[in-house]
């Protein structure tokens, strides 16, 4: 009883103490939790239809996409701009096979294992266009080299030995083609049962083969509207919402941005870099012109690590960089075999160039030649070898029939300038290429090479002489030293730290030689900000700690020569934009049209093309070839006006039509003339079929856009690229 009456007397601390317990369990659990969703957050890299992709998944995509590019352009390696596009062709293909594939689920359309073994038997796809699968004799997809390659890929595998990496590429390849001929199957059984709800019809083809094949020639009259000042028209703040509510649709974007404003500071060389390479570029065009010798002036270029390295060969002038060039032949060629330029700046290239012309020959641009290895145990059997077969050859013997006594063929091969003379050449090369464009034609003659190896050329024929110039050059870019570069940091991070507002940056950015540009609409699939690259920094920091007002760090950015700092000014959601973000556009669009009710009473006034080139700012103009078809540019507004396309259509020979509203201004035109080309002949089953497939490439963007938008599609590629 005791025991019992002790355990009522501290019921409320023992409940406390459960209670607690039990807290502490459940919130460890949920941290536990917490850190497992935000582990699972940080592996996202979208989201569709409120799934998150995950940065395997799409990894794996782009993996895939990357061995495409690899074997279609049938080289590795890539640049950063050639990544780039596999990374979004990777993403846009991945986003559109996963809305097709939700609405064909929904359908009840599939594609069966049966039909994919059907179309890559058959090659059906662009995708097994590919030398790998292709007949060796007639270029063609030959599936058997697709089995072959597969049953011998399976052989490695099962072996257990170490499988060639390009087999495994070539394995992955193959395997992505598949993956995409599915959703190609798939996608065009979704096409397919769209296109039933896009007809076309013999009247509409008529209609659409006379628009194309009839041509009009024109004059035209153009009042531009600017001609019009904007303080003679008014649009109010009514008339600017009563057309957002009218036109929304064209105020919808796909997915959200930010509007920022940025100061990028290119970091360029100082006036001290400038003089110190100058002195840097006078004491190499001395040491050109001390050169004694071709060798000694290539190992000026070598030592001074000019941007034109030197091979000791004549080159045409094509070859050669404008700068060298214009000073070779042309008005300014007053350069003499054996003087050396002083040092010029050239400002398109930002470079100093200073050379010394060598050599000044007439050479023939292509040599028609045959070659033929000495076989031999030693230099002294290969060198008696040679002159008895140069003898031979001089005494009449065919060069043909002696190479193929030592099993090579001496057939005759073409060499054209443009083949090396823009290549750095080793030794033997430079010997070869000398040799062969210093021979005549009928002339045989023998080389040795650095290796001990000799071969005995023959040249047949010479074609097209040409000037050609030997020339050593030192040429070197202007860039910015260290202490420049930490010049401009130091004044640029000064600049901030004394303004660490957006507000008062703005205000003081002209005064301290800054400028502000403002950027809207920075979209977080961007890989760069304004074309400079290395700035995924700033793009993350933009869309994932920003506040509107903030002010960034200082990034160091671009190829290590820019400075960048960035304000977020907005932020803007996925769908219909806010009326304040659309504003001034819509009064662009009222003010012209407002402008063009001006012009069209002006020139409905004019009942003759005589009296409408009166009107006060009408500009005429002949216009040729004008079709239905195609737009036409017009040069008074400099703008393309679909609607004069239209009108000439409709108006007859020698008529004048009524005056139109076109893009930037209001039109009246004459037909001078109207041709047919007969040459088209009218088909109207093809006519339909071709407008129907062009109506149906519009309906097709329309709905995956429209999917897109339902889908709410989240980017966020830029987390991890």
């Amino acid at each position: 009883m005791a025991v019992l009456q002790k355990i009522r007397n501290r019921g409320i601390l023992l409940v406390s103490a459960i209670a607690i317990a039990l807290f502490l369990f459940v919130i460890g659990d949920l941290l536990r939790g917490g850190e497992g969703l935000v582990n699972q957050s940080r592996q996202t890299v979208g989201e569709i239809n409120g799934k998150k992709v995950s940065i395997q998944e799409f990894q794996s995509q782009l993996e895939d996409f990357q061995v495409y590019q690899e074997i279609t352009q049938q080289r590795s390696g890539s640049s950063e701009e050639e990544n780039n596009q596999a990374k979004d062709m990777a993403w846009q293909n991945f986003i559109q096979n996963k809305l097709v594939e939700s609405e064909c689920a929904k359908l009840g359309i599939t594609v069966t294992d049966a039909e994919v073994a059907e179309a890559v038997q058959a090659g059906a796809s662009q995708l097994l266009q590919v030398p790998l699968f292709q007949n060796p004799q007639t270029r063609q997809f030959d599936y058997s080299q697709v089995q072959n390659f597969l049953t011998e890929y399976q052989k490695l595998k099962e072996a257990g030995t170490q499988v060639p990496e390009t087999y495994e590429k070539i394995y992955k390849y193959y395997m992505f083609a598949q993956k995409q001929i599915r959703n190609q199957l798939l996608m065009s059984k979704y096409q397919s049962l769209l296109s039933a709800c896009v007809l076309s019809n013999p009247v509409e083809a008529k209609n659409n083969f006379a628009q194309r094949t009839t041509e009009s020639d024109i004059l035209l009259v153009s009042l531009p509207f600017s001609t019009v000042d904007d303080k003679d028209v008014n649009v109010s703040d009514e008339e600017i919402a009563q057309r957002y509510q009218k036109d929304q649709e064209r105020f919808t974007t796909l997915a959200e941005s930010r509007d920022i404003k940025m100061i990028d500071v290119a970091v360029t060389a100082s006036e001290a870099d400038r003089k110190a390479l100058e002195e840097t570029m006078k004491g190499a065009s001395q040491q050109l012109a001390e050169a004694g010798d071709n060798t000694a002036a290539g190992n000026v270029t070598r030592r001074e690590t000019s941007l034109l390295p030197y091979t000791d060969i004549y080159k045409t002038l094509q070859a050669l960089p404008p700068m060298i060039a214009n000073r070779l032949d042309g008005d300014s060629a007053t350069i003499q075999v054996g003087e050396t330029t002083v040092p010029s700046y050239d400002e398109m290239t930002n470079t100093y160039t200073t050379f010394k012309l060598l050599g000044k020959t007439q050479q023939a641009d292509s040599v028609l030649y045959r070659q033929m290895a000495v076989i031999a145990t030693d230099e002294k059997e290969a060198a008696t070898r040679a002159d008895s077969i140069i003898g031979a050859l001089r005494a009449g013997a065919n060069f043909k029939d002696i190479a193929q006594k030592y099993n090579q063929s001496g057939d005759s091969a073409w060499i054209y300038s443009a083949q090396f003379q823009q290549s750095t050449l080793d030794a033997d090369n430079t010997a070869f290429v000398n040799a062969l464009y210093s021979m005549q034609a009928g002339e045989t003659r023998k080389l040795t090479f650095t290796n001990g190896n000799t071969v005995i050329l023959k040249v047949d024929a010479t074609r097209h002489p040409v000037t050609k110039y030997n020339v050593a050059a030192v040429i070197r870019e202007l860039k910015f030293s260290d202490d420049t570069y930490s010049d401009q940091y130091n004044k640029f991070s000064s600049f901030i730290a004394a303004n660490p507002t957006f507000q008062q940056i703005e205000e003081n950015a002209e005064k301290n030689g800054y400028t502000v540009t403002p950027l809207p609409n920075v979209a977080n699939s961007q890989h760069n900000i304004a074309n400079i690259s290395n700035t995924r920094d700033a793009i993350k920091w933009i869309f994932d700690e920003a506040k509107v007002g903030a002010v960034s760090q200082l990034y160091e950015c671009g190829n290590n020569d820019h400075l960048l700092i960035v304000s977020l000014t907005d932020v803007n959601k996925a769908g219909v934009q806010p009326l304040e973000k659309v504003k001034d556009n819509i009064r662009t669009q009222l003010l012209s049209e407002k402008k063009a009710e001006k012009l069209m009473a002006n020139l409905s006034k004019a009942k003759t093309i005589d009296a409408a080139k009166k009107v006060t700012g009408a500009v005429v103009d002949t216009l040729n070839h004008v079709a239905f078809a195609n737009p036409t540019f017009v040069p008074a507004t400099t703008s393309s006006e679909p609607m004069i396309s239209a009108l000439a259509a409709k108006t007859a020979k020698g008529a004048i039509s009524t005056p139109v509203k076109g893009n930037a201004g209001v039109f009246m035109l004459q037909v001078l003339d109207k041709t047919t080309n007969e040459a088209e002949k009218y088909d109207a089953k093809t006519e339909q079929q071709q407008l129907e497939a062009s109506n149906m490439r519009y309906v097709g963007q329309s709905i995956l856009n429209t999917l897109y938008l339902k889908a709410k599609v989240k980017d966020q590629r830029y987390k991890f690229f």
